[in-house]
């Protein structure tokens, strides 16, 4: 499986708003019996990193950040998404690219400027029962798979920036492929 799942032109034109043009980073790895990832490009507009760090307790306030609407599921629960270059006892590895933790060593680390180069604030994720997720990828009109790609760390004000230049870099990506299989210059 890869490590993004982009929305199809389907899901982009139905009710749920949360699904629109949504890019979604998935962990290697599940848990119990389910799926788990974190949309990467739903920011929340009426919650504040001053906010998260009183709602949680945190000894230290968060630096100035977007919080990010990670899913429908657990929407009270606060993770930070984070590349693989910081890793402290609480972290959990989550794919190839990015792990998971949250706690008051790495606000603390982040705020001095020793924490991960790339990461994000969530708040709830996306989950997916076994064997779920393989039909709504299967099923036309469903979800799109695409390799990682660092554009996953945006932080784009208009959700569907960031995925309208993911789709981009596939078909440019794509089409290369495509021309090279059709078409061997002479030697």
């Amino acid at each position: 499986m890869s490590n993004l799942l982009l929305a199809s032109s389907l899901l982009n034109h139905t009710q749920q708003e949360i699904w629109r043009y949504a890019v979604i980073l998935l962990g290697d790895n599940t848990v119990e019996t389910h799926h788990m990832g974190f949309i990467m490009n739903q920011q929340i507009l009426n919650i504040t990193h001053q906010q998260i760090a009183t709602i949680y307790n945190l000894k230290q306030e968060m630096p100035a950040c977007p919080i990010y609407c990670g899913g429908p599921v657990m929407t009270d629960r606060c993770t930070i998404v984070h590349s693989n270059d910081y890793k402290n006892e609480d972290t959990r590895l989550f794919n190839p690219h990015c792990s998971l933790t949250f706690n008051d060593t790495l606000v603390e680390d982040i705020g001095r400027g020793q924490g991960p180069r790339q990461w994000k604030v969530m708040l709830g994720h996306c989950q997916w029962h076994d064997g779920q997720l393989d039909a709504e990828i299967s099923r036309p009109g469903g979800w799109l798979e695409q390799p990682w790609h660092h554009i996953a760390w945006g932080g784009y004000r208009r959700k569907e920036k960031m995925w309208r230049r993911l789709v981009e870099i596939t078909t440019q990506v794509d089409a290369t492929l495509f021309l090279d299989s059709v078409w061997q210059p002479q030697r």
